[in-house]
């Protein structure tokens, strides 16, 4: 019985990654990086990344933006394990987040631009299918 479930387990890592896959195709936020099968479950390491124009350059638009910024990115990363366990995971735990923030002004016409990229990776057992 054991060797089935081993040979399961490439299968079920490939329909992870395909469900994760959609994931990003529905929200544009959001999309599956890896997933790597390892001894007691499985990484899954998901991006995320936003826009946010700036209606000036002042520094208190600067924090105040940047501020919200990772707040969505921290939302994300805590409903992506909801999001696993709702599809395909018995178990969901985040291991690490990590938050980038880079302000862009490529045309003077265009406004100061914020961009924000985080990447988060869970721990997760798959749902008995």
């Amino acid at each position: 019985m054991k060797s089935q479930h081993h040979h399961r387990l490439p299968w079920l890592a490939a329909l992870a990654v395909v469900g994760l896959a959609l994931t990003g195709a529905w929200g544009a936020s959001a999309e599956a990086r890896s997933i790597s099968v390892g001894g007691g479950g499985i990484n899954v390491s998901i991006s995320f990344n936003t826009q946010m124009p700036l209606g000036d350059a002042t520094d208190q638009t600067l924090v105040n933006t940047q501020k919200r910024g990772r707040t969505f990115v921290y939302r994300m990363a805590r409903e992506e394990c909801a999001l696993l366990k709702a599809t395909i995971a018995e178990t969901c735990r985040l291991t690490s987040l990590n938050v980038n923030a880079q302000l862009r002004n490529q045309h003077s016409n265009q406004p100061v631009t914020l961009y924000l990229n985080g990447s988060a990776r869970y721990l997760i057992t798959l749902k008995k299918f």
